[in-house]
């Protein structure tokens, strides 16, 4: 089982959210410990992940060695991926 860990900008867009909306989103997150790679696709150019939830998006880094799950940014699927 992997160990999920979320950054700072990932749980400042959830306590931005609604608490049902932002339940949901850490639902999903935890949802996938068991085998990340069923839920998951490679972001084109990067190392990262995507995990589609709804509307948004959450970008992570999985780390297979250290069965880590980073969550590293949430945001609405539009927005999410400027700046990477």
């Amino acid at each position: 089982m992997y160990e999920i860990e979320i950054t700072k900008k990932a749980e400042h867009f959830l306590k931005k959210l609604d608490k049902n909306e932002a339940k949901i989103i850490l639902k999903k997150i935890y949802a996938i410990r068991e085998n990340p790679f069923a839920h998951v696709k490679r972001l084109e150019g990067h190392k990262l992940w995507r995990l589609r939830i709804m509307d948004f998006r959450a970008v992570l880094d999985i780390v297979i060695s250290g069965k880590k799950i980073i969550v590293l940014r949430i945001g609405h699927r539009k927005k999410v991926y400027d700046d990477l």
